[in-house]
């Protein structure tokens, strides 16, 4: 199992993956685009344009964090074409009591809304996971996409990586959407334009670890301080997600 799509341990290169170096600190923007159903089975990734932007300096660099900022807003205007005006609905999946599982919230929350102006049409929810309300994700996130006459869903996500050095390091951005707690083989029903009528777009970066013990698959969180990050990494999303729906 994998999150991240450059660890699916398929040769990417032979599709197309192409990756492209910003900047003298490693800072690297890879994409890939399935776009068709033999390349999606042969890959076992949904058909859609698939951007990872690795950033193994962005703690120490406000210059990098901007320049990511900067980036991803790019990536957006261009995914999300004609969004302006668009009902958009901005969603935090995770558990917002771990650290490690709450970046959902951490980009949410600095998501700016006007919620008394009279055409309002940004909204931004956090559902929890399934263990604390009894209710699916995916069940609340069609019922107010329905009610909400929602155009367009963002859904953002903590991952997973087998990679010590890229947790909390690496932004993936996807148009195939997302299903929600796939990184604990928790498999909901997926955020995808086929089964909510959305255009539908996930971002992801990895703060948990996938560590093998014998023959089991077990994850292992991020080490304690990690909070940090994860606030910083959330502004940096929220920041250029903000440029993208207040244009």
């Amino acid at each position: 199992m994998f999150d991240m799509i450059d660890e699916s341990g398929s040769d990417l290169s032979r599709f197309g993956y192409k990756v492209k170096k910003v900047d003298s600190l490693g800072t690297s923007v890879a994409k890939l685009c399935v776009d068709d159903k033999s390349k999606s089975e042969k890959l076992g990734l949904d058909e859609g344009e698939y951007f990872i932007f690795s950033c193994p300096k962005i703690y120490e660099s406000k210059e990098v964090a901007h320049l990511v900022s900067a980036l991803l807003f790019e990536t957006f205007d261009k995914l999300l074409k004609n969004l302006n005006g668009k009902r958009t609905l901005v969603v935090g999946l995770g558990n917002p009591e771990i650290w490690a599982d709450c970046l959902g919230k951490s980009v949410v929350d600095c998501i700016e809304i006007d919620a008394l102006k009279e055409n309002n049409h940004i909204f931004k929810f956090c559902p929890n996971i399934f263990f604390s309300t009894g209710i699916n994700t995916f069940d609340m996130v069609a019922i107010l996409a329905k009610g909400l006459e929602i155009e367009c869903i963002i859904v953002v996500d903590s991952l997973a990586t087998n990679s010590l050095d890229r947790l909390g390091k690496s932004i993936q951005i996807s148009s195939a959407g997302m299903t929600p707690g796939s990184a604990v083989n928790n498999l909901g029903k997926k955020i995808n334009f086929e089964n909510t009528g959305c255009s539908c777009f996930s971002i992801g970066v990895p703060f948990m670890l996938f560590a093998k013990e014998g023959t089991e698959e077990e994850i292992l969180l991020a080490p304690k301080d990690i909070h940090e990050n994860v606030l910083e990494m959330g502004k940096v999303i929220a920041d250029a997600l903000n440029m993208l729906l207040c244009q």
